[in-house]
Formats: C-alpha cells, structure tokens, sequence
C-alpha cells in the first residue's frame, strides 16, 4: 500500500489531523488499534470547548461519528516496525501483515500513565481513580483523596485540589520527596495537606456501586499496613511516551522519549512529524493534542504543497 500520509495513532491528535487531511482529500490512512487512546479510561470531561459534560466513552463515539461522517475508514492494527529508506520514504509494518510506503508520517502514539500495580486500580479506573488531576481536581468537592508520588506533579496536584477536597493526603514510597522546594513550601503549609514518605499504597478498595473508598498503605520505616477511607486516588508517578519504534530511525528524542518537534510539528527527519501526548509539548491534555494535531496537519499540507527545508 502506497500512501502520501500515514497518521499513526488514533488519539485526539491522530483524530483531529484525519478530519483536517480528509477535508483537505489528502491521500493518507490513519492506522490504530483503537479510536480514543487515553481517553478510553477518562471519567467525565468538563474542560473540551463545547461539552458542559461528557463521558469519555461518548466523547469517543463522537469522534467515531465525526471520521464516519467524513468518510474516514480507519485501518485497525498496530505499527510492529518503522524503517526510513530515506527522506519521505518510510516503511511501516502493521501487526496485521500490511506493509505502507508513505511519502510522510505523523506520528500520534500518545504517552501511557504509568500505574501502581495494585488490585483495584484498573477496576477503579474512571470511578475513583484517576491520572489526571486537571481534568478531574473539580470532582472532588469536598471529598478525601490521596496524591501517589512526591515529584512536580505530584505537588501540583495536590496544589489544585485544595481547591476542592477536604483532605489530600500525598503519599511517597522513598524517605523525602522530589519536588521543588518553594513547590513543597506552599503545599505542605495547608492545612488540609497530609504527608507520608516511606509508604506505598497496596491496594485500592473499590465498591462496584460506589467506587473508590479507600485505600491500604503500607508504612515501610514502621512496618505497619493499614486501610483508611478515601474518596479518589490521584496516581502521579509519570508517564512514558509511546516511541519505542522510532529509536534509532533518525527521529531525535528527549531525554524522557519524546519525540522533539519544531512549532510546525516537524521532528529531525524530513517527511516525519509527531503530535501529542508522544512529543515535548509542555500540557499533556485533549484539548492540546486535538489543537496540536490540528497545525500538524497544516503544517504537513503546507510543506506537500510548498516545500520544507528547515527540521526541528
């Protein structure tokens, strides 16, 4: 299969950029496992322009509406292997045996939460448990929560749900915490902020009606494991960028994987480019991804249509 665009990643940037190149009548394909990406496992979304409220799964069936509409058929399976045979000639491999040459890719992997581990979390996903404190701080009026890690983000999620929560209680598995200092400063002065190092959740207590309702800790330094009542669990430990297929192809990454693209969304190797939650764009939301796979489109029409000497 010859293609001028392969969309890898079927996202809220992978989505978006389909509907922009379909627009355009680009000759591309978008290939996914799945329509959606991380906000398959959202909880309500209040912070998408034009949504007072929804769901992540009707927010997904909207997106399947609008590539319907548009006559978008996604091709649904896996990239298993990236080569570069040289600029705007890229081999991509699916997991169902089709082989693409494209004359451009965008890239559209997105980035995965990194997760605790432990029962009851996935079963608690969307009903208490939670990966993003932005889209869901709000939620919590005042409810008890606990913030999993101690770094930047950790903090900073708790910095916004004192907004809402009664309590936030910020749980640590090493001996100090890894914020910045003048971030743990203002944090931990307020009065509804707990602090625990040396502890670790083991397992989150999820009721099938309710949800989250609490969580057990272990307290390392004391050996002791105990439950206590909560409402939401924040899980602040990183994410990893999906990027592993493109090491070593000429595509530079950043020190945490991310692939590092320009303001036009072009990376380091002519005829490629990446959007979303997989590149350094500093706010990792739906509403940047969608924004971003937007002018990553139009910048990938512009240069098709004009040229392009400068990379990322």
């Amino acid at each position: 299969m010859d293609k001028k665009l392969v969309i890898l990643g079927g996202g809220p940037a992978g989505v978006t950029a389909s509907i922009y190149a379909a627009r355009k009548k680009m000759d591309f394909v978008l290939v996914t496992k799945d329509i959606g990406g991380q906000i398959l496992t959202s909880g309500d979304i209040e912070n998408y322009m034009g949504f007072k409220n929804i769901d992540g799964i009707s927010f997904v069936q909207r997106l399947i509406e609008q590539l319907e509409y548009l006559e978008v058929s996604p091709l649904y399976a896996e990239a298993i292997d990236f080569r570069v045979i040289k600029e705007h000639e890229f081999f991509i491999s699916l997991s169902n045996g089709t082989t693409i040459k494209a004359e451009n890719i965008l890239i559209c992997t997105g980035a995965d939460h990194k997760k605790l581990g432990v029962k009851g979390e996935e079963e608690g996903i969307g009903k208490g448990v939670s990966y993003c404190y932005t889209c869901d701080a709000p939620f919590y009026k005042g409810k008890k929560v606990i913030v999993v890690g101690g770094g930047n983000s950790g903090f900073e999620a708790a910095e916004q749900l004192t907004n809402y929560a009664s309590s936030i209680t910020i749980v640590e598995y090493t001996d100090r915490f890894r914020a910045d200092e003048s971030l743990q400063s203002k944090v931990l002065k307020n009065e509804k902020v707990k602090a625990l190092t040396n502890h670790r959740v083991l397992e989150i207590h999820v009721d099938e009606k309710i949800g989250v309702v609490g969580v057990k800790l272990e307290d390392m330094k004391n050996q002791k494991i105990y439950d206590i009542e909560i409402d939401g669990v924040f899980v602040e430990i990183g994410t990893k960028p999906n990027t592993e297929l493109f090491i070593n192809s000429g595509i530079k990454l950043n020190k945490w994987g991310e692939i590092i693209i320009d303001q036009n969304n072009r990376t380091s190797l002519l005829g490629a480019y990446a959007a979303g939650d997989c590149t350094n764009i500093f706010a990792k939301q739906i509403i940047t991804a969608a924004g971003e796979g937007a002018k990553a489109l139009l910048g990938i029409y512009h240069d098709i249509i004009y040229g392009v000497s400068s990379l990322a």
